[in-house]
């Protein structure tokens, strides 16, 4: 892994924040929980969109968006294109497109059914959409603050002293590229593998703190394990 590719920008919990302060209007429950199943519903997809709702806390070009998501180290191992991923926020109800004729006027129901009463059919109006935008929504403003990663990190880091201690160290160790191999001489001995009540009696692996981390937005792979910048955010403040 490259420098430049452990310093890539992510949408941070600046932004999370910054979202939460302006929630003006409160989204219906129902509205926020189906942005959350989105977002949830695939773990290879899970952080790839939640920056996409950070990210668009401001107004974006749809391209603008698909090419940020194209450098994202998780976009690797997503099932889906950039395009496709955005789009299912917007059907969601996390994102909402604007469309722009070439006046730079905006293509809503009201100026659509002013151009059918001219005579013009639905090929005709959306062929006028010379730009598209997408925004984030009350309902993905709100997913953003639930599913900030450095809540997650803490939650999975929170689960017990022994469990933190490890947690903390594989973060840290993970400053640098890391193999399985790297990660498993780490963890070798440590009190948080040993079994327990809670681990059904069964000894944990280092691939279990691994898969952890990576779900809560901690890590991430490319071609070896790696920490994220809400991972360091995370290590800043214990």
């Amino acid at each position: 892994m490259t420098a430049s590719h452990a310093s890539t920008t992510e949408p941070v919990s600046a932004v999370a924040a910054g979202l939460q302060a302006r929630q003006e209007n409160q989204p219906a429950e129902e509205d926020v929980a189906r942005v959350v199943d989105c977002i949830c519903n695939h773990p290879r997809h899970r952080e790839l969109l939640y920056k996409t709702l950070a990210l668009c806390g401001e107004e974006r070009d749809e391209s603008e968006v698909e090419s940020y998501l194209q450098t994202q180290l998780e976009q690797a191992q997503a099932l889906q294109t950039p395009y496709a991923l955005v789009h299912s926020l917007v059907a969601a109800g996390g994102l909402v497109q604007t469309r722009y004729d070439a006046a730079g006027a905006v293509l809503d129901s009201t100026r659509r059914a002013e151009l059918a009463a001219q005579g013009l059919d639905d090929d005709a109006v959306a062929a006028l959409a010379v730009r598209r935008t997408v925004t984030t929504t009350p309902a993905g403003r709100a997913a953003v603050v639930l599913l900030d990663p450095e809540r997650r990190i803490a939650a999975c880091a929170n689960a017990g002293p022994a469990r933190r201690d490890a947690f903390v160290r594989l973060l840290e160790h993970c400053r640098e590229p890391r193999s399985l191999d790297s990660v498993k001489r780490l963890l070798d001995g440590h009190p948080a593998l040993e079994p327990t009540a809670r681990s059904g009696g069964q000894r944990l692996h280092a691939v279990y703190f691994i898969d952890r981390l990576t779900e809560a937005g901690g890590l991430v792979w490319d071609g070896s394990w790696v920490i994220t910048e809400a991972g360091k955010r995370f290590l800043a403040s214990v």
